[in-house]
């Protein structure tokens, strides 16, 4: 589906306001933005970045108004996209994609992106999470799983990750990762200082939405934000 859990998105939005505010971010790179998620929740965060997606499926594009949300679209298959299109820097966001590719296509997926952006965040469902086709779109079936502690198996250069527990086995889990050893210990302090203050305060889990909160509406982002605000720096 071209959207997807909320949990997660609260914990990224801290991590990379902290990561901005001591090294920064010039570009985010989206891959598979469906609805444009993570464009429309860092938007507000990073608004002086440039803004690129990679979408396979050209109908979202239209159909989902990502053109007033990215600065830049490729529509192309991410596991044979050029990546050295790209600027160099910045972050790369990958939420719930990877599960729709085999393990080995994610992970020359992240490795590319590796070599190009500071650093790559992720967002994978934990677990088994069975799923076709949606509305004509055969990209959106799941091909891989990942289990508990699996991700760190199949993904080099985990820096940090916390998973929200959903069932037994099963959560989303929200990993950053980096190759850039100078910025080793500054990727883990911002993402330890997220991760805290969610575990601090739980509510910022779901900032007071459903789980699957249509986050194109304005007012959904709002509230988010509105949440997070008091622990922005």
């Amino acid at each position: 589906m071209p959207f997807s859990s909320i949990l997660g998105k609260s914990l990224t939005l801290l991590t990379v306001n902290r990561l901005h505010a001591r090294h920064a971010l010039t570009q985010v790179v989206d891959i598979g933005p469906g609805h444009g998620t993570y464009g429309r929740l860092l938007r507000p965060i990073l608004p002086e970045a440039r803004y690129v997606a990679v979408e396979v499926w050209a109908p979202y594009i239209k159909e989902f108004g990502l053109r007033e949300v990215y600065d830049d679209i490729h529509v192309a298959d991410a596991r044979v996209f050029d990546y050295s299109h790209l600027a160099r820097g910045g972050v790369a966001v990958l939420g719930d994609v990877l599960e729709h590719m085999t393990q080995a296509e994610a992970q020359a997926v992240v490795l590319a992106l590796l070599a190009r952006c500071d650093a790559v965040i992720l967002s994978i469902p934990i677990g088994i999470w069975p799923q076709g086709e949606y509305l004509g779109n055969p990209w959106e079936a799941h091909v891989a799983s990942y289990g508990p502690g699996h991700v760190r198996l199949v993904f080099p250069y985990v820096n940090a990750e916390m998973t929200f527990n959903t069932g037994e086995n099963a959560g989303i889990g929200v990993f950053v990762l980096s190759q850039r050893l100078p910025l080793h210990d500054t990727i883990v302090a911002c993402f330890t200082e997220a991760a805290d203050i969610l575990q601090a305060n739980t509510n910022l889990f779901y900032c007071g939405l459903e789980e699957m909160a249509d986050l194109r509406n304005p007012e959904n982002v709002g509230r988010i934000h509105n949440a997070i605000a008091p622990f922005l720096v």
